[in-house]
């Protein structure tokens, strides 16, 4: 009886000491100021400006969100100023999005800014990078009447498209894997405020520093996906075929849409003449969903095929040449150079961008109609 009143006791005072360390260091809600979303711009004098944006938990509040703006010598400096002006504790375990304007990313040394995020582990290490086109101020004050939570809105936006092969997206602890690796550029999500409503532009493209070089758009980012056999889903392409017989219209009526199910590729790798050389080939199952031209589909699908390949050839090396234009190289190419070539990259490395902008690339696709749909003509 002892031995169980003893056994009793002990269980209780366990539980007790694991319940109350365990609220030891509780925080109500209501008394925390979370950061789903922080933006990072300079003004015209180029003093560096934070924003956050975080939810208000209380029915008093008209507003959903509660957005501050400061200026500050560093991220880190800026928290003092932000808890001088939000009601409660700043949590950034939560955060979501850190929003850069295009003109800070062109400025070198902007990396650092970020170094707060990367030693701090309580921050959110998978929040979303992405570049504005413009001014940070107008996206973070920003109030949509017919959306969620704007950072909550923001996120879900980049993650879709993402998905739907649209938009590259970055963490920042992807972004920081990318800047590291010699052999690739890092790149982020580009948005802009465009008759109030966020849209998503494209892919912001920078160089091994970080820098700002260019952008590429929704179309050419599903092309980039597919060089880079990163299709994440069903992929789908509009192709404009200029070799078609076709209606004059005020309508484009050369055109075909297909599904891209597949991706299929295989690179090879050469150094000649002090010049890297990839080939790569790209088989690709695709499903016809629309087909603005009369044309045999029974008897000349190989002839379809062929113009698709040619279209997408010359649209694929365009955006190639536009890469080694601004010297990045997003495609992963590099990678290749290192694991088939290592001795010849090894030169390059600490330059690999300059390498791979005077690279030979060819691409090779061989599309293959799996479906026309219910109708043949």
């Amino acid at each position: 009886m002892m031995k169980k009143r003893i056994c009793c006791v002990t269980v209780v005072v366990s539980l007790l000491a694991i319940l109350l360390s365990g609220c030891k260091d509780r925080v109500d809600l209501e008394n925390v100021t979370l950061l789903l979303m922080i933006g990072l711009d300079l003004d015209e004098n180029n003093n560096l400006m934070l924003y956050s944006s975080s939810p208000v938990f209380s029915r008093e509040a008209k507003s959903k969100n509660e957005t501050t703006k400061v200026t500050a010598l560093t991220a880190r400096d800026a928290r003092g100023a932000l808890e001088a002006k939000v009601s409660a504790l700043i949590s950034i375990g939560k955060l979501q999005n850190v929003l850069i304007s295009k003109r800070l990313l062109r400025h070198k040394g902007w990396i650092q800014l970020l170094d707060v995020l990367y030693r701090d582990s309580k921050a959110g290490s998978n929040a979303r990078l992405i570049c504005v086109d413009g001014p940070v101020e107008p996206v973070m004050f920003f109030k949509p009447d017919n959306k969620r939570r704007l950072p909550l809105h923001v996120a879900k936006l980049v993650d879709t498209a993402h998905e739907r092969n649209l938009v590259e997206r970055s963490t920042i602890f992807e972004f920081h894997r990318l800047l590291f690796d010699k052999a690739i550029t890092p790149f982020m999500t580009e948005l802009r405020l465009v008759d109030k409503e966020v849209v998503l532009t494209g892919t912001a493209l920078l160089d091994n520093e970080g820098l700002y070089q260019t952008v590429i758009n929704l179309k050419e980012n599903q092309l980039l996906q597919i060089i880079q056999d990163e299709q994440l889903a069903d992929l789908s392409l509009t192709l404009v075929l200029p070799n078609v017989k076709h209606e004059e219209s005020v309508f484009e009526t050369r055109a075909v849409s297909f599904y891209v199910t597949e991706v299929k590729r295989k690179v090879k790798v050469d150094y000649a003449q002090g010049r890297f050389i990839f080939d790569i080939d790209l088989d690709l199952p695709i499903h016809v969903t629309e087909l603005l031209f009369p044309f045999d589909v029974i008897h000349d699908a190989s002839k379809l095929e062929a113009l698709i390949n040619k279209q997408m050839e010359q649209k694929m090396e365009a955006l190639i040449k536009k890469m080694q234009k601004a010297a990045v190289d997003p495609t992963g190419l590099g990678l290749y150079a290192r694991a088939y070539r290592y001795a010849d990259f090894k030169k390059v490395s600490e330059d690999w961008e300059a390498s791979f902008a005077k690279a030979d690339v060819k691409v090779h696709v061989r599309t293959k109609v799996r479906d026309y749909g219910e109708v043949r003509y």
